[in-house]
């Protein structure tokens, strides 16, 4: 790969008619132009179609493809199935480019040899123009520059690097024999272990280049049933994947760990929902607890943290109790976070 090299960036849209503009308008005004632009309409009806045709015919660097609904894993596909960059890049119809995401990305890929260039990223919970102040908390965490494959995948199990890959740029070829899981939401998590175990390098900007917009409509925001499902599936085959490579990459407090995240995720969704319109119209949360208490019995509560035993007995028991536990707990938690970082 060498400067000036082209980059593919793949934006799957579906039904996003108030946020696509900006997210165009970001990918066409990046300060480096070598751009293949693959945007998939994935069956949309709410005018983001017409959008799409509008972008298109501006500007030549954009491949229009429209397809019936398959989904956003279905639709990332299709675009990877389409690439002749030398790099590949996503974007997500909703979220926003820095100006210089693709610049400063392809020139640390250049500079570092290296396979993956992840950046940080600021959440932006709107539903008007992302507008950002400074402010905001950049992520992931992690501090580290450089990392090999088995450092990048612990670093992953340990959350130091986020599972989504849209902050990410990526050498083409460790996406010739990988594909998103079709017909499942939290593709991502079942997706970028796979990917990272093909990388010999990785590195990390300490630079927010990727603005990632939180609103009610986002698919992984809506706790129905199938959502449910497939974020256990996609979490049990990231596991199992960690306990087949133990103690060659990870160790099993790392299994311990990655587990009991997933487990305290779906403990506070259940005490979201618990009572809401979205326990009457969306998913039961009698049918949440059941999944999380069957759940508990599978990954062994009792090596979770004492905290988490606890709740779990509260669910098992009384779930009343813990939602009013929660209710309680959760300002002083946010209290201590915010003098924790001043």
């Amino acid at each position: 790969m060498e400067n000036g090299s082209l980059v593919s960036v793949i934006i799957p849209v579906y039904n996003v008619k108030p946020y696509l503009p900006e997210a165009m308008e970001s990918v066409l005004s990046q300060t480096y132009p070598n751009l293949e632009i693959i945007v998939i309409d994935d069956g949309s009806t709410d005018g983001s179609g017409e959008i799409c045709d509008r972008y298109a015919e501006k500007d030549s660097r954009i491949t229009l493809i429209r397809q019936e609904n398959k989904g956003l894993s279905g639709a990332r596909n299709v675009g990877l199935d389409q690439t002749h960059g030398e790099a590949v890049a996503f974007l997500d119809s909703d979220d926003v480019y820095h100006p210089d995401f693709i610049r400063t990305m392809t020139e640390t890929m250049i500079r570092e040899n290296s396979d993956i260039v992840l950046c940080k990223c600021t959440q932006h919970e709107t539903t008007g123009p992302i507008r950002p102040n400074g402010r905001e908390k950049a992520e992931p965490p992690t501090t580290q520059t450089r990392y090999n494959r088995a450092e990048a995948l612990r670093a992953l199990a340990d959350r130091s690097i986020n599972m989504p890959v849209w902050n990410k740029l990526y050498r083409r070829e460790l996406w010739d024999t990988v594909r998103f899981s079709e017909g499942h939401v939290y593709e991502d998590v079942d997706t970028l272990y796979r990917i990272f175990n093909l990388c010999e390098t990785l590195c990390v900007l300490d630079r927010a280049l990727y603005r990632h917009r939180i609103h009610s409509g986002s698919i992984t925001r809506i706790p129905s049933r199938k959502n449910l499902q497939d974020h256990y599936l996609a979490h049990s085959h990231f596991a199992a994947f960690i306990e087949a490579n133990i103690p060659e990459i990870f160790t099993e407090e790392q299994l311990v760990k990655t587990n009991q995240s997933f487990f305290n995720q779906k403990m506070v969704l259940y005490i979201r929902t618990f009572g809401t319109r979205q326990d009457k119209e969306i998913v039961s949360s009698k049918i949440l607890r059941e999944e999380i208490i069957e759940i508990g019995r599978k990954m062994k509560i009792e090596s979770f943290s004492m905290r988490t035993r606890a709740a779990y007995r509260m669910l098992c028991s009384c779930p009343a109790l813990l939602r009013m536990f929660y209710l309680v707990y959760r300002p002083f938690r946010a209290l201590e976070r915010a003098v924790t970082r001043q």
